[in-house]
């Protein structure tokens, strides 16, 4: 349950920030972080991670994301992704991109579904597997077709596919898409994917 003090602070930053007031924005919403704000943990986030009324910081972007993705912030969750996947504010780390693009995936996030399917494609922090890969990619170009989603860009950059690849992973895709949580299939199939590897 979030106090109403934390909701004023970040009613008062949201105006703020409306106002261009950026510093005090920041103050406002680093107020209503602190007293455990979901929302206002993100911004607080975004804004170090951009610096946005206040200095650029990465690591307190992480630190901040890391907060609000604890309690279910999608975007925190995808965006924290991005930080461990790509180094920015902590180390390299696409074990923890991997779990929290799984969390935003879940909840419906295209782009983190997007770059879930990337790390299988890249086999980054995960066992390699082109078809699952390939087949979240699908799931994520349908789910948000706009130009800042490289989802299909990334299909048509997806070396050694095979047509039989492409069907398997377009079949996946279908399951993947039907399915209330994502994650049933996809981890069903990489188990079986997993079982007929150690098999051969």
């Amino acid at each position: 349950m979030e106090s109403p003090e934390a909701v004023a602070h970040f009613e008062a930053g949201v105006a703020a920030y409306e106002a261009d007031n950026l510093p005090l924005a920041y103050q406002e919403f680093l107020a209503a972080a602190r007293a455990g704000h979901a929302d206002s943990q993100f911004n607080v986030a975004l804004m170090y991670e951009r610096g946005i009324g206040v200095e650029k910081n990465e690591k307190q972007a992480v630190v901040w994301y890391g907060k609000a993705a604890a309690q279910g912030n999608m975007a925190a969750q995808y965006n924290l992704g991005v930080l461990y996947e790509n180094g920015r504010g902590t180390a390299v780390d696409f074990s923890k991109a991997n779990a929290w693009y799984r969390k935003a995936s879940v909840q419906g996030d295209a782009l983190a579904i997007g770059n879930l399917g990337m790390l299988y494609v890249r086999g980054q922090g995960v066992t390699e597997n082109k078809v699952a890969g390939v087949a979240l990619l699908l799931v994520s170009a349908t789910m948000d077709p706009s130009p800042e989603n490289h989802a299909k860009r990334n299909i048509s950059a997806t070396r050694g596919l095979t047509a039989e690849m492409i069907a398997e992973a377009q079949a996946l895709a279908g399951e993947l898409s039907s399915a209330e949580n994502l994650l049933v299939p996809l981890d069903s199939y990489l188990k079986k994917a997993a079982n007929g590897a150690e098999k051969k």
